[in-house]
């Protein structure tokens, strides 16, 4: 069967700008060739040790000729755990997530994102969210302790100035613009990111991730383990007092920071956040108010990406 070739193409760089590459390509080339309604199309990844097993949907819509990627289906299989975590997303025109950042938010982690602010059209079952002009940023998360009637865990938003907050802390990458930039960039993606932490003058390779649960970023040394990196203080009287002249661009004693091993059984006290319908910016006080009650519904472990 011959097909729309047009639609074909369309079809094929959505799925690699959500980030399942070209593989995907031929599957869905084949499947519009059947002309049937509905075909799904398999995809695999693996990130580090964790295995990621997706299923992507496509489909005809209200009796048309053109195929529209409707959703995909992600589960998750870690080292050790005793299930698979699994999660439906489905796929529109605005407020979409890579599937890296799918992955990062079913390991635990949170993404920042600029968002367009849905709004209720319709009731009962036919009631929809539309997307407005409107847009504002927000960390988004699962939380694992909360499923819809489809097995989903719901979405949890999250407000914080993560931007003010990361200043606070011992970071050689501070130190330059564009490798704070890029630390930002991938904090924002959800990833464990690869950072140097400053202590005594000593440079300690590690990672870090953003936990906007706790308004503030996990720590972990490099061979993974949980560290508590202590907030540095502004000290620029003193630096006047004892006549140094160091140009920093952040103004920040980094003797001041403390590296410390947690006990085993807070390094997998971690944030569990994602996936449902949207919290909008009338429910930031309560959802602020509550983080610090929410804890994760299952082990988390922290690597680099």
């Amino acid at each position: 069967m011959e097909i729309n070739m047009k639609n074909y193409d369309y079809l094929k760089n959505q799925a690699m700008f959500l980030g399942f590459g070209e593989e995907p390509a031929k599957a869905i080339q084949e499947g519009m060739a059947k002309g049937k309604d509905e075909f799904t199309v398999p995809h695999q990844i693996k990130y580090g040790q964790d295995e990621l097993n997706n299923t992507l949907h496509f489909g005809k819509s209200n009796g048309g000729d053109l195929y529209f990627f409707k959703k995909f289906d992600l589960e998750l299989k870690q080292p050790g755990a005793e299930e698979s975590l699994k999660q439906t997303y489905f796929v529109g025109k605005e407020n979409n997530y890579t599937l890296k950042e799918r992955y990062n938010m079913l390991d635990s982690r949170a993404v920042y994102k600029e968002l367009n602010k849905l709004i209720p059209v319709g009731e009962g079952e036919d009631r929809k969210f539309k997307a407005t002009d409107e847009t504002y940023t927000a960390w988004r998360a699962l939380d694992f302790k909360k499923t819809d009637e489809r097995g989903n865990f719901l979405p949890k938003m999250m407000f914080w100035n993560h931007e003010k907050e990361i200043k606070n802390y011992p970071i050689k990458e501070l130190e330059d613009i564009y490798d704070y930039r890029r630390l930002l960039a991938s904090l924002e993606k959800g990833n464990v990111t690869r950072v140097t932490i400053i202590k005594d003058d000593q440079e300690i390779k590690g990672t870090m991730a953003a936990n906007p649960r706790q308004t503030g970023f996990d720590f972990y040394d490099s061979n993974n383990q949980r560290l508590e990196v202590k907030k540095i203080e502004v000290q620029k009287a003193q630096k006047q007092e004892q006549g140094e002249n160091q140009n920093t661009s952040l103004d920040q004693k980094a003797d001041g920071a403390k590296v410390v091993p947690l006990q085993n059984n807070q390094a997998n006290d971690q944030p569990g956040q994602s996936a449902g319908k949207e919290q909008t910016s009338q429910d930031q006080n309560k959802t602020q108010k509550n983080e610090q009650n929410d804890k994760p519904a299952r082990r988390q472990r922290m690597r680099m990406s």
